[in-house]
């Protein structure tokens, strides 16, 4: 289908639509507005987008996996835990379940880049080699005005760069000022001309430099390079050592401007303000110099699509020193938290990232919230650890390359670095730190997206902690969903309190709520099943059993009502109130899913059963009677075994039928 594009009120802008997938891929087109002159044809746009196919261009910028005639993958345009990304070969478009993201090929690379309709289809067309259209009428003129500003707004921060690199070695104090200070921090000539870095000897050479170059003081305003306060206008930078901030594609965008006279009563570093080219949060300091990186690895002949990784590190000082030891692959952000715009840059040079950030508690922080933002955008995080008040500038010059280079190779993969640092920050031979340690770790754990990496990281609390497993895997059923990790509260680890737990939903507990909200409602799996003997450790759930069997046997229905005729309800336990509230979910196989549950409820009562045993054998000063509970811990161990068998054979029966149910959906469908 060939979507219209126009340009209302003199700014160009795709029309709004919402996909709807009917039958074997069938989508409309929801339209509003206009009809307006068209900046590109149909036709010429429908032929760009003929060029590039969707799964290809989209598999550039993040992972994709057949699933029958779509494609789908993690949205990257907001965090989710399974995939609802779908991508749909037959018309070109996709389409987020999760938060609603829809389009086409363009429109993906203007989300994803966050650039504008016009810059997005040009880079299509690039990637395409394919021409780009003359641009005719009025619309289309304003448009070639916006990007001749575009170009004049980067042609004088590029000069801006020129002027400021040459004013480095001219003879002025302030010049000095900024060379004594380089040579102090030791950065070479040749990383000062790597990285473009100069200085601003005043407050308006800039200004009538720029000026004689003839560029409008409105160009300069616009590009950051020119301030005004009451009247006078100034460099903003002025006074400063000078950092030029260059994007991918090589142009100067702004500067990051130390300064350099510490009587000074301004902030430290000062960076561009907002400008059309300028956003700080999006900002790459040195990613430059990674696309020069892979383009000679390239050229070398390397097989890799990508670069091995990228190490990020906090700031330009540190980005520059890992140059100048050999680790061309370092950049940093700009002085801000890592954002998923930051990811998904990064991600177009490698999957592969090393975070290098300082050693100190806010170094620490400042990790585990990139880890965060890093894996949301499909990235592989690992963890270099620096020694504590140490940056990478110093860990270098006080130990060299080697020393970084094992620190690097024995980087730690990133969530297990989170539960690393949270054994360190307990003391686990307590019982109320080791308690702590287990609910914090849990925390992180329960935010990972499936239940397969949750059980993989389990182990490592059991190391550390010594609980079993299975009984953290009990707590961690009861974490809530939404729990947020230390590092994105308010409190310091050494303030926490223990944690105030909630009702415990264990799995157990799921179990005995999914029976008896079964046999109350009145649900026909339930009707003939058997549930006697059955045990329930929460007093209200055992009230409610205790009056189902009383009023079977009275040759009644239980049901709700008669619940609440026996007992009051509303005063009993909040897990029977949620009980008789309960909510059941699609479920192709509800009679399995009983049986799996009463079988869980014995499993318990064994298990309980048998921790008793032990217990009491442990304890046994007389030998036949520790003997006999000996022999009772076998024989409730075999008991646990044979259920734990039948549980097994009902999950496994409950999958190849719900796969069977599946396969008939799709082949009706």
């Amino acid at each position: 289908m060939a979507f219209a594009y126009i340009i209302y009120n003199k700014c160009f802008f795709i029309f709004q639509f919402r996909l709807c997938r009917v039958g074997a891929g069938l989508f409309v087109l929801f339209l509003k507005g206009v009809t307006m002159p068209l900046l590109f044809t149909p036709e010429w746009l429908d032929e760009l987008k003929s060029r590039c196919d969707i799964i290809d261009i989209i598999s550039r910028y993040m992972a994709l996996k057949r699933n029958g005639r779509e494609w789908v993958g993690c949205c990257p345009f907001h965090h989710e835990k399974t995939p609802s990304f779908f991508v749909y070969p037959e018309s070109q478009s996709y389409y987020c379940f999760g938060c609603k993201a829809s389009g086409d090929v363009i429109q993906f690379i203007s989300k994803y880049e966050n650039i504008g309709f016009v810059e997005a289809v040009e880079r299509l067309a690039n990637m395409a080699n394919m021409p780009m259209p003359e641009l005719k009428d009025t619309d289309a003129q304003e448009i070639s005005r916006k990007k001749q500003e575009r170009t004049q707004i980067l042609g004088a921060l590029k000069d801006a760069a020129r002027y400021y690199f040459k004013n480095l070695y001219t003879d002025n104090s302030q010049a000095a000022a900024a060379r004594a200070y380089l040579e102090k921090r030791q950065i070479s000539r040749e990383s000062i001309v790597r990285f473009g870095i100069g200085c601003s000897l005043n407050y308006d050479g800039l200004l009538n430099y720029l000026r004689e170059k003839g560029y409008s003081l409105e160009i300069l305003r616009k590009a950051g390079l020119a301030s005004t306060v009451d009247g006078r206008t100034f460099d903003p930078y002025g006074r400063r050592l000078i950092f030029p901030l260059i994007n991918k594609d090589g142009d100067v965008i702004g500067f990051s401007a130390r300064l350099l006279d510490s009587r000074d009563n301004t902030a430290k570093y000062k960076n561009t303000t907002a400008t059309p080219v300028f956003n700080k949060s999006e900002v790459v300091f040195g990613i430059n110099l990674l696309k020069k990186l892979r383009e000679q690895q390239r050229a070398a002949g390397s097989q890799l699509d990508g670069l091995e990784n990228i190490i990020v590190v906090e700031g330009q000082i540190d980005v520059i020193t890992m140059h100048q030891f050999g680790f061309t692959n370092t950049v940093a952000g700009l002085g801000t938290a890592l954002t998923p715009m930051h990811a998904r840059k990064l991600k177009q040079f490698s999957d592969n990232i090393i975070l290098l950030l300082d050693g100190d508690e806010a170094g620490r922080k400042a990790t585990m919230r990139g880890i965060d933002v890093l894996r949301s955008q499909g990235l592989n995080v690992r963890v270099a650890r620096l020694p504590n008040g140490k940056d990478p500038d110093e860990f270098l010059h006080t130990y060299g390359a080697d020393a970084l280079n094992k620190l690097l190779d024995e980087a730690t993969e990133g969530i297990k670095y989170k539960i690393d640092v949270l054994a360190e920050q307990f003391d686990l031979n307590e019982p109320s730190g080791r308690a702590r340690f287990v609910h914090e770790s849990l925390v992180v754990i329960k935010a990972l997206d499936s239940q397969s990496e949750q059980e993989a990281y389990l182990p490592i609390v059991h190391r550390y902690s010594t609980i079993p497993i299975d009984k953290l895997r009990m707590d961690l059923n009861s974490i809530d969903d939404n729990a947020k990790p230390y590092y994105e509260r308010e409190e310091e680890l050494t303030t926490i309190q223990e944690p105030v737990r909630a009702e415990h939903k264990d799995g157990y507990i799921l179990a005995d709520m999914f029976i008896l909200a079964s046999v109350l409602y009145s649900k026909n799996y339930a009707h003939d099943v058997d549930i006697g003997g059955l045990y329930f450790t929460d007093a209200g759930l055992a009230q409610a059993y205790d009056y189902i069997n009383l009023a079977r046997t009275s040759g009644h229905v239980p049901n709700v009502s008669g619940l609440y005729s026996y007992m009051e309800v509303d005063k009993s336990t909040p897990l029977l109130q949620e009980t008789v509230r309960y909510e059941f979910l699609p479920d192709p196989c509800p009679e399995l899913t009983m049986r799996s549950c009463i079988l869980k409820n014995k499993e318990r009562a064994v298990r309980l059963e048998k921790d008793k045993a032990q217990t009491q054998c442990a304890v046994a000063s007389d030998k036949e009677i520790r003997n006999a509970k000996m022999q009772e811990v076998i024989d409730l161990t075999r008991k646990l075994e044979d259920i734990r068998r039948e549980i097994d054979k009902v999950n496994i029966e409950y999958s190849a039928r719900r796969s069977a149910v599946h396969k008939r959906k799709t082949k009706e469908d």
